[in-house]
Formats: C-alpha cells, sequence, structure tokens
C-alpha cells in the first residue's frame, strides 16, 4: 500500500512539473497566432539574440534573431530588435523592413510605430517620420515618450519650414518661409539647424537639443526561458558560444 501510495505521489509530481513548464514556455507573451510549440522552441534564439545586442555583437545578433523567424514568423518584438541590430551595421534598408513587419504585427504597440519614425526621421524623410510619430502618440505610452516625441515633430517642422514646407510636404505661403540674414546662405542655415550624430542620439535645431530619443527601442528578452531557468554557459554552448 505504502509502494502504490508513494508511486501515485510521484506520478503526480512529474505530471504538475511538466504542466508548469509547459506553461512558463507557451504562456509568456504568445501573440495568439501560429504554433506555441514553435514559438517557445523560437524564444531561446531571441534571447540569445538579445545578449549578442547588448554586447554590440550586431552580426551574430541578426543571425539569432533570424534563427528564431526561421521557427516562428510571428512575433513582433524579435523584428524590433532585429532592426536595430541592422541598422547599427549600417544595412538601412533591411532595418527599415524589419520595423514595419514588427508593426504589421503588432499594430496597437508605441514602440514599433516609435522606432520606425526614428529610423525614417535620421534619414531625413521627415513627412514620412511624422506620419508614424502621429500614429505612436495614438497608442498607449508612456508620458516622457510622449513628450520625446512631441519634441522631434516640433524640430522636424522647424527643419520644413527653413525649407519652405510643412511637415507633411506641403508648400507654405511665402509669409510663413523664415527669411535668411544677409549673406547667410540656405545651406548653411540648414547646416546649423540640423546637426545629427551617426548614433542619432545628439540631433539639433537651432539651439535647442532635439531629443536623444531619436533612437530605437529595444524589446527586453522574455521569462521563461534561457534567459533566467537554464545555465548560460550550457545554453551558449547549445546555440553557438560568441
Amino acid at each position: 500500500m505504502l509502494r502504490s501510495t508513494s508511486k501515485t505521489i510521484l506520478q503526480l509530481s512529474v505530471l504538475i512539473c511538466c504542466l508548469l513548464s509547459c506553461q512558463t514556455a507557451h504562456a509568456e507573451g504568445f501573440p495568439g497566432i501560429g504554433d506555441r510549440g514553435q514559438y517557445a522552441e523560437a524564444l531561446p534564439h531571441y534571447n540569445l539574440g538579445n545578449r549578442y545586442l547588448s554586447k554590440e555583437w550586431y552580426e551574430k545578433a541578426v543571425e539569432k534573431y533570424n534563427d528564431a523567424i526561421a521557427i516562428y514568423p510571428f512575433d513582433a518584438d524579435v523584428y524590433t530588435n532585429l532592426a536595430i541590430a541592422l541598422r547599427k551595421l549600417g544595412r538601412t534598408a533591411e532595418a527599415e523592413g524589419a520595423c514595419r513587419k514588427a508593426l504589421e504585427l503588432k499594430p496597437d504597440d508605441w514602440m514599433a510605430w516609435s522606432n520606425l519614425a526614428n529610423l525614417l526621421m535620421i534619414q531625413d524623410r521627415y513627412p514620412e517620420a511624422y506620419h508614424y510619430f502621429k500614429g505612436a502618440l495614438k497608442c498607449n505610452l508612456p508620458s516622457e515618450e510622449r513628450a520625446a516625441i512631441q519634441s522631434n515633430i516640433e524640430g522636424m517642422t522647424k527643419i520644413m519650414k527653413a525649407k519652405g514646407l510643412a511637415l507633411d510636404g506641403s508648400s507654405l505661403s511665402p509669409d510663413a518661409i523664415p527669411v535668411d540674414s544677409p549673406g547667410t546662405s540656405h545651406s548653411k542655415k540648414h547646416k546649423a539647424m540640423h546637426s545629427v550624430s551617426s548614433s542619432a542620439s545628439h540631433q539639433k535645431v537651432a539651439s535647442k537639443t532635439f531629443t536623444t530619443h531619436a533612437k530605437e527601442q529595444a524589446v527586453s528578452p522574455k521569462a521563461g526561458t534561457a534567459s533566467g531557468d537554464v545555465d548560460m554557459h550550457a545554453y551558449s554552448q547549445w546555440l553557438g558560444s560568441p
């Protein structure tokens, strides 16, 4: 009788552990489309990509994000961080494609709107950037991010106005166009108004700081995967150590 009871308890314990393990692996952040098992299988690649991204190993980060996408192509967060790694490598067109895919998969996420807008803004594509910043403002976003986006819009508005254009790209009336002082060329004025660093973190309009938020927002690692529950050395060996 005792042996039978012990065996039953052991079986129940194993069952509970399995259920808890499956819940952790499958429930965290599942977008609700596609196969849950494939989503769970892709998560370790995504989290390792995040580790590489934080260490500025961008090529390896791109590789791991693409591995995750090959397994489960419906996670917007993977595309968001992939876009950051691609931009750091100078692969702007690919980064834009990843941003647009993230937005397609998660249209209510302010980060997807804002990241695409920032990427367009650092390419001086202001009317397009304005459209996506407006989309971000319609989402539920932190107050400090809202203020940063509004600052971006204000800065772009001034630059476009100096060109005789509204932010949507339409022409301004002559009275609304700033007049250069004698001896000041339009190109010099534009250069003084728009100084953009390669990191897009020190953009300026006249003497006012453009914003420090003209950069992408990365999505954090997800729980229930190797980031917290598995020995990281063995985990790195399994997926390929740096």
